[in-house]
């Protein structure tokens, strides 16, 4: 057994398979490494897009304390002491258990 080659008998297995089966190991290695380079170019491509959306400035952040409360939190200048675009909370019958208590402030 210690004069057992791999290499040897991967090549003879190789050369008396048909040719069809000899077309795909050649073609499929290949494929398979285009078909990764295509996949990784386009995830660099929507990762550059995705980043090029994201311009533009903070306006709220919203935090949960412990006590789970919610804070919107303004990072723009207060007009009359008011953020400006906050609306009201919406409260009806069915998500009034779901609903959250929010507290607004401004930084």
């Amino acid at each position: 057994m210690s004069d057992y080659n791999f290499w040897a008998d991967f090549l003879d297995t190789f050369q008396s398979s048909p040719d069809w089966i000899k077309a795909i190991w050649l073609l499929v290695p290949p494929g398979f490494l285009l078909a990764l380079i295509a996949m990784l170019i386009r995830l660099w491509i929507g990762n550059r897009e995705a980043d090029r959306d994201m311009t533009g400035e903070l306006i709220y952040s919203i935090r949960r304390d412990s006590n789970n409360l919610l804070h919107i939190i303004s990072h723009v200048p207060l007009a009359n002491g008011n953020p400006l675009l906050m609306l009201p909370p919406h409260h009806d019958e069915e998500s009034e258990s779901e609903s959250l208590p929010v507290k607004r402030r401004a930084i």
